[in-house]
């Protein structure tokens, strides 16, 4: 029986296409995967009906070429601009050096991309000329003078403009004084206007047919459209990647945080008391020292009670009215008023536009403020939290953002594909609980699982022996050094220990530090010394013991025996006495469903996969699961749980 001809997909994709015959090692070496197939056959679906879908593919089914084939020619065949959002900064290096170069060079139709980024990142060269200016006088050998001043070496060279093109990283406020900011530009009266890192950024994103961005970058365009504004061309299609995370993403962009280290940025630059002038060394601007000298203190103090507000009782939710008011918001209103009223006195235009976005600063944080004292918003939540010290941050946060992202993305983009390796849950997997919380209409739904042999490659065992750390926090606690131990002996080291909670994770490795030097392994902690990016190539190149918290539990890809064993310490349930947790619970609730199954469950179910995910990046690779919470075993819940990690043998050790 002759054979059908193979699809399109099939042509660009199978064995014997373009693809395969780039592959380094030939086209013998091409890994075809029939799972790729599926999924690029569920995107190209959701463009041509016009629909959105929600894709679960498993780790090694190469979701980014199912996803950017389809689309890509999919843009070149009716002209329009599409869009990848990411998460994770790896994952967009990787698409935009590695894929779609590759895909450039293979594809047997035009492959037009560029990847966008977000204004602030860019360099503003007559921001730069103000800073450099301001800091006459200062000496050789102040660190921020050095910064500005190898800025603007820098400036002049071979590269896109931003921030993560210097060579070295940049301090805060330094970098704050030269990025590029809405409202304070000058356009086309600009002397900068031609060589603009971030005017020639968005003439490249409205050329480009296919646009690689990241989810704040995608939220902030849409926050914007609701209000009438965008600085994204209109997209035809767009790939959400690494879906999982849009909700808490989109939490951020839809809800109102106000910390008193943004506070005192503010306030900084216009007054610091120190020999730097700031802006209000102008002469126009000098009558002005005394309010702001006047408000830093008055924030100085709001904050400081509300830090000790929240930490006398931890995170306080749903009545913290009781302590907001609209005295520190108007102060911020009134200033920010004053100051656009001292700029009609500069004749500079440059410095009148630096004033004005000043004033627009202030004007934001007081509206902020306004917003979280008065708890008007219907349907969002609002907490205080308690940071280092004195610090705190008012936060705000919608309980529920499937109505606005129905809004703002659903309704606005005529097909949306979400694909991630963690979208579904239960078993068999569901979608409901991601298309209910992201509010997705009707979409296709496809779930592919990775064409590894988890079987072969992992053994996952869980600890029952354990206290549980529930009904007995303290027990457990006090066991976890020497449970977390024993599991790195079985594999000396090459080991990613994941924690739930900062004060568990340091406990711990304080506890193992000289158990760990002593067995040869180097000991790797997140929130001590380095950056995450630096912290994971460590752990690459050393294959010691990482100990990460949330942001390990996704986006951590170490193949190859620098990683062999995944340590779990804790269940990922979400804190339940979280200000926003109780909201969701609430709301569950009043809709006639169960908060601990329709809430909980699922979100740790997810983040479960997620962490179990970190072992196997790749087809050789292969090791240990290591779960040192009994309640997998012990409680009801458990066994649905561990029904939705992949197949392997599994080890219970028991008391």
């Amino acid at each position: 029986m002759t054979q059908p001809p193979p699809s399109s997909l099939q042509r660009l994709l199978g064995p014997d296409g373009p693809l395969a015959a780039l592959h380094p090692g030939g086209p013998e070496a091409y890994e075809h995967r029939p799972q790729q197939l599926v999924m690029a056959a569920a995107v190209e679906r959701a463009l041509t009906e016009g629909r959105h879908a929600l894709v679960e593919a498993g780790t090694g089914v190469g979701k980014s070429y199912a996803y950017l084939v389809p689309l890509l020619r999919y843009a070149a065949e009716h002209g329009v601009t599409v869009a990848v959002a990411t998460s994770t900064i790896a994952l967009q290096e990787q698409l935009v050096r590695k894929d779609l170069p590759l895909l450039a060079r293979a594809l047997p139709f035009p492959v037009d991309f560029t990847l966008v980024k977000g204004r602030g990142n860019y360099l503003c060269r007559r921001r730069m000329d103000i800073a450099l200016e301001d800091e006459e006088g200062a000496l050789v050998t102040d660190e921020p003078l050095e910064q500005l001043r190898a800025i603007a070496a820098w400036a002049d060279g071979a590269h896109d403009g931003s921030r993560q093109s210097l060579p070295f990283r940049p301090r805060g406020d330094v970098w704050e004084r030269v990025r590029a900011e809405s409202g304070n530009c000058l356009g086309r009266a600009c002397e900068h206007y031609e060589r603009c890192a971030w005017q020639a950024s968005r003439r490249r994103a409205a050329e480009a047919k296919l646009l690689v961005l990241n989810h704040h970058v995608l939220l902030a365009d849409l926050a914007l459209r609701r209000a009438g504004h965008s600085f994204l061309p209109d997209l035809a299609a767009l790939v959400i990647d690494e879906a999982h995370d849009l909700e808490d993403v989109a939490c951020q962009h839809l809800g109102v945080r106000v910390g008193s280290a943004g506070v005192r940025q503010v306030l900084g630059r216009l007054w610091s008391g120190t020999r730097r002038k700031g802006l209000l060394g102008h002469p126009a601007l000098a009558a002005l020292k005394g309010d702001v000298g006047q408000l830093r203190a008055a924030a100085r103090h709001r904050f400081a009670a509300w830090a000790d507000y929240a930490g006398a009782a931890g995170l306080r939710g749903l009545d913290v009215g009781d302590v907001l008011d609209e005295e520190l918001s108007e102060g911020f209103l009134d200033l920010a008023s004053a100051l656009d009223e001292a700029s009609k006195d500069l004749a500079d235009l440059g410095r009148r536009l630096e004033v004005i976005s000043r004033a627009r600063s202030l004007r934001d944080l007081g509206e902020a403020l306004r917003v979280v004292a008065r708890g008007e918003m219907n349907g969002q939540v609002r907490w205080i939290e308690a940071g280092p010290g004195d610090s705190a941050t008012l936060c705000q946060s919608p309980v529920d953002v499937a109505p606005a992202l129905a809004e703002v993305l659903f309704e606005a983009v005529p097909s949306v594909v979400l694909t991630s390796a963690t979208l579904a849950s239960g078993d068999p997997p569901s979608f409901e609980i991601v298309r209910t919380r992201l509010g997705v209409p009707m979409p296709i739904e496809v779930c592919i699982g990775s064409p590894f042999d988890y079987r072969e490659l992992v053994r996952l065992v869980v600890r029952a022996d354990l206290p549980d750390p529930v009904r007995e926090p303290r027990l457990f606690e006090e066991s976890l050094p020497g449970a977390v131990l024993d599991a790195l002996r079985r594999t000396d080291g090459g080991a990613l220990v994941l924690f739930t909670s900062v004060r568990s994770l340091e406990r711990t490795a304080q506890a193992l530090e000289g158990d760990i030097a002593d067995a040869g392994w180097a000991l790797h902690v997140q929130g001590r010394d380095q950056e995450r990016p630096q912290l994971l190539e460590a752990f690459r190149a050393s294959g010691g013991v990482l100990f990460g918290l949330a942001s390990f539990w996704q986006g951590v890809d170490v193949p190859g025996a620098a990683l062999r064993h995944v340590v779990i310490t804790r269940l990922p349930f979400e804190v339940p006495t979280h200000p926003l947790q109780v909201a969701r619970h609430r709301l569950a609730e009043e809709r006639g469903g169960d908060a601990f199954r329709d809430v909980s469950l699922p979100v740790a179910a997810l983040r479960l996969r997620q962490g179990f995910g970190r072992l196997v990046r790749r087809r050789d690779d292969r090791g240990m699961v290591t779960l040192l919470d009994p309640r997998a075993v012990t409680r009801r819940y458990g066994a649905w749980l561990l029904a939705g990690l992949p197949p392997c043998e599994r080890e219970v050790v028991r008391g």
